[in-house]
Formats: C-alpha cells, structure tokens, sequence
C-alpha cells in the first residue's frame, strides 16, 4: 500500500479566503465545517461568501421511509457558542498543517548522491548505507548500520563497537528508495514516518481510533460525532480540555469539519470506509438485536409516553431511530420484594414492543418519546450493550377463541377437577403441563372469586364477561369527577368496542386500580377470553373490599 506523500495533503490545507492561496495561519474551524485563518474570523458567521447552511449531522440519522416524526430541540438560546476573548486555535489542524509542511520541506532538500550498496567479505551478508555528499557528513565518520532503511541514520554506540568501520566508495547514483530519502538533516522523516505520523494526528482522543465523521467543538478540539455524542450524554466539559461546551442542541446543527474529513478520505479512503462497515456492523448486526427499556408496564394498543434522559438510554434511542423499523421492547422493573421461587425478576420476561411515533429533543439532550404497543413479546435471551439491556425475544400472539363454545369449557372443567383431586401430588408436580394456565395464574391471587370455573360455578359467557366489566366502569366514572374520566380516556386511549376483546381485555386491565405486577399477569396468556375473566376476577375481589376501593378511587383525583 502507498503511503500518502506530503504533496498530496499539502494543498487540502490552503486557506480558502487567503489570496494569493496559502497554507492556513492559525486555523480556526467554524460551527458550519469549514476552517479558516483566525484573522478571517470577527463574529459567529462563516466569512466564505459560498457557505450554505448545511442540514444537522449531530442528530440521528432517521431513514427516509421512517414513519417517525423527529423534532429537533429549539435553539433560541443556543445559536452561538460562548466566545472567549481571543479566538481558540483548532488543535487538530494545526498540528497538520506543521507535520504536513516538515515532511514538504524534508521532501524538497534529498540530494542524488548517495553511497553505493557494498559487500561484507567476513559474513557475506548484504547490508545498505546512505548518507549525502555534504562538507558536514564528509568531516565525520559514517557507521555502516543494518535493517531496514527507515531506521538508516539513527546508528547506536553498540552497532559502532560490534562492527569495524570499512572503506566506502561513492558515486552517483540517479535512482531513490521509493519509502526512504536520506538528509542531512537528522530531524528528517521518510514517507512511512510521516505516514505513521499523520495516522496518528487522525485519530479519534475518546475511542483511539481512526477518526469518522469529525466534529468541531468550540473550543477546537476534533472527535468522532459519534463518540462526542456519547460524551455529551454523561457530561457537558470537553474530553480534552475540561471546557464547559454549550448546550446539546448547539451540536444539533453542527457540521462535521470539512478540512479532516477531506484528509481521512484523500489519505486513508479504504479505512475510512472499514471503520464506517465496523461501527454499523456493531450497531445493527448483533446476535441480540432488540433494545429493552426498562421502565413501566404497557399493553398492546395502549399509547405510552416515555421520558429518557440517562446517558445509556440516550444512545439506545439514537440507535433506534437509525433502524429501519423504529421500535424498542419495554418491560417492568424488578420487583421491590423478591417472590418466593422466582426472585425479584418475577414477570420480567414478558413485555411489549412499542412503535416510536414521535420525538421531541429538548435542549440538553433529553427527549420526550411518544410510542404505541404492537405486540407482546418473550425475552429468550437477555444481554448488555453500552449499559442497557438487549435481548433475543420471541412474539406473543392470542389463539384463535371460540366465544361462542364458552360451554364446552364446562366439561373440560369437571374432568379436570375430577382429576386433579384423585391425585394432588401428580398435579403439582406436572403444573407447567396443565391446560388451564387461567387456574394457574389465579392460585397466586387472593381467594379464588365467582368466576373462577368450578363444577357448581360455571364459567360466563364472554358476553356476561364483558357486562361485568361495563358494570364497574360505570362504577368507577360514579365515583369519581368527570375530569377524571377524560384523563383515563386520554392516557390509556379511548375504549374499545366489545367487537375487539383482545384490545378490550388489555385496556380493562390498565384502568384497573390494582398492582402493577399483578396486571402484567395478563401479558403471557394467549387467549383473549381468558384475560377477561381474569380482569372480572380482580373486579369481584375489588366489589368484595369495597372499603379499598373506597381508598383507591380518591387517588385519581390527585
């Protein structure tokens, strides 16, 4: 592979506003990309007459066929950066701009006369040695030194004492090393120093890699926009400098600097592209490909406003509206109180997967997110990615119900009343087999209720079913103020008809006032029907302690 010669990186540094053209005197980059000669600068406004705003690069780069609405933060107060009192320098590209002029200079000066290759009589090894035909190198005496030809001129006093000096002859020679130029100059450097050199100038302070997508700070300092992001969502100080940075919506319209990425892609095209393919692949290409939040209990055709402000959650959401399909799967957070057998993480392995509809940025980085549940989900596999939570899952779907056969279920009951009480013991032991996951989920609630089938209470019809929850609902809007109703109606979604009792069954567990955990009981059970009679089970043990709902129902009016 060619190293990048100075002559190829020299004239991406000219000032564009400097006539006649010249390198750039203490560069300053600007927030729209561009850099130019400090004395060009007097205010916040590019001086290039042809610089045309540029849309924003800092934030998510949402795909065109995205269903997302994406708001970006207003900047009223955060259209200019504070400026100190004498214009700060860009670290970067000053350093680029000397590498690049040494390495001109050194290039320019290599003489023609170089010393013939000679021969080693006692091991009769080959060994190359260089040096200019000058009055100062003439004077002294030359070392013949071993390796490759990078390392020509830097003879050490061991190879002087473990080698006789020989005689050299010289002539002149037309042809050159294509890597290597000797001068008399002992600061000098070949091609593969300055390519070294100038790698090492590219690369990103915060991942120490080679720099992608490069972003300014005011206070000149250059890094990855990704890596700034993620930055910027732990703390407002510069990585480098401890600077305070403006506001996080100042970067919402901030370009990437035009004079480093012209470079990155002049001198290193084909890793620039590699480290773009390296940080999709990581982001897009894991194992385990869905974000989890962990916040809150939420069900399938319910809206949910979700608030994120930590750092990881952050990043998680940028990630997510990258994604062709923006969603993110949500599950409750553990239990304060461990259960008996199952720990703390009881019911974690269940969520719904919501819908990204719109984002709201807010000026320091957090946004307000407001989303849709699709469908239920399994966690299969769960892992970590930058703090948050990813795993494998698998969908949840209902099962086809026959609402109109609710009497067969009569029969199916009595058979398996009949056995389960000629042998206990086998039941327990085989309960994950057994066909009634309705009775199962019902054991862990408080005493069994009416509607719980039995051979001398038999199960409703999902008719009847539906009028029981009817029945408290007009119970619950009696008891509380009409306000609060419309609040109900606005946060949950309006209710659905009784035409959809797989929405119904999920939007009448919500509204029930009772525990969080004990309503996510609903999210693994596949059938609508079973759902209802479960909710008209916590109904029948709220009517039985009316006292408590008598205590509840006030704390909607709060």
């Amino acid at each position: 592979m060619d190293h990048p010669s100075p002559s190829l990186i020299l004239p991406l540094l000219h000032c564009p506003l400097c006539s006649p053209s010249r390198l750039l005197t203490d560069p300053t980059s600007l927030r729209c990309g561009h850099t130019v000669c400090s004395s060009h600068v007097d205010s916040d406004l590019c001086p290039i007459p042809t610089c045309l705003s540029t849309p924003a690069s800092f934030t998510p780069t949402v795909p065109p066929g995205s269903r997302v609405a994406f708001f970006p933060a207003t900047t009223e107060n955060h259209t200019s950066s504070p400026e100190p009192v004498e214009r700060r320098i860009d670290v970067k590209v000053r350093k680029l701009v000397e590498l690049a002029t040494k390495a001109a200079e050194d290039e320019s000066e290599q003489p023609d006369h170089l010393v013939e290759t000679y021969s080693d009589s006692d091991d009769e090894q080959q060994e190359s040695v260089a040096f200019p035909l000058s009055s100062s190198s003439a004077s002294s005496p030359v070392t013949p030194v071993s390796g490759p030809p990078s390392s020509v001129g830097s003879s050490s006093p061991a190879s002087t004492s473990s080698r006789p000096r020989k005689r050299l002859r010289r002539h002149t020679s037309t042809s050159r090393s294509p890597d290597f130029h000797p001068s008399s100059d002992p600061g000098t450097i070949s091609l593969a120093e300055f390519d070294k050199n100038l790698a090492t100038e590219l690369m990103c302070e915060i991942c120490f890699m080679l720099l992608y997508q490069p972003v300014t700070t005011p206070c000149q300092h250059t890094f990855c926009s990704k890596c700034l992001q993620r930055s910027l969502d732990h703390s407002m100080l510069c990585p480098l400098c401890r600077v305070e940075l403006p506001g996080f919506a100042y970067f919402h319209e901030h370009s990437h600097n035009k004079v480093v990425l012209a470079l990155l892609l002049k001198a290193y095209p084909e890793s620039y592209d590699a480290r773009g393919q390296t940080i999709a692949t990581e982001e897009r290409d894991a194992r385990l490909d869905t974000p989890i939040f962990v916040c809150q209990l939420s069900f399938p055709g319910m809206p949910t406003l979700l608030h994120f402000f930590e750092p990881r959650y952050r990043l998680m959401l940028r990630r997510c509206l990258e994604a062709p399909t923006p969603t993110l799967g949500m599950i409750m957070p553990p239990r304060a109180a461990p259960v008996a057998g199952l720990g703390v993480d009881a019911g974690a392995d269940f969520g719904t997967m919501l819908e990204i509809r719109s984002v709201q940025m807010l000026p320091d980085g957090r946004s307000i997110v407001e989303t849709r549940g699709t469908h239920r989900f399994r966690i299969l596999e769960r892992g970590s990615l930058d703090g948050y939570m990813i795993g494998r899952v698998e969908r949840i779907d209902d099962y086809e119900d026959l609402f109109d056969d609710w009497e067969s279920e009569i029969e199916e009951n009595v058979d398996s009343s009949s056995s389960a009480s000629s042998s206990s013991a086998s039941s327990a032991s085989d309960e994950t087999s057994s066909p009634h996951l309705f009775s199962r989920i019902m054991s862990n609630l408080s005493p069994p209720s009416p509607t719980s089938p039995s051979p001398t209470n038999p199960p409703l019809s999902t008719a009847a079913l539906l009028q029981m929850c009817h029945t408290f609902l007009e119970q619950l809007r009696a008891g509380t103020a009409p306000w609060v109703v419309q609040r109900l109606n606005h946060t949950y979604g309006p209710q659905p008809s009784d035409e959809n009792p797989d929405a119904f069954s999920f939007w009448m567990g919500m509204v029930l006032p009772i525990d969080e955990h004990e309503k996510a009981k609903l999210l693994p059970i596949k059938s609508a029907r079973l759902r209802l009679r479960m909710v008209v089970g916590w109904i029948e043990q709220l009517n039985s302690n009316w006292w408590v709902l008598q205590i509840i129902l006030p704390l909607f009016r709060s």
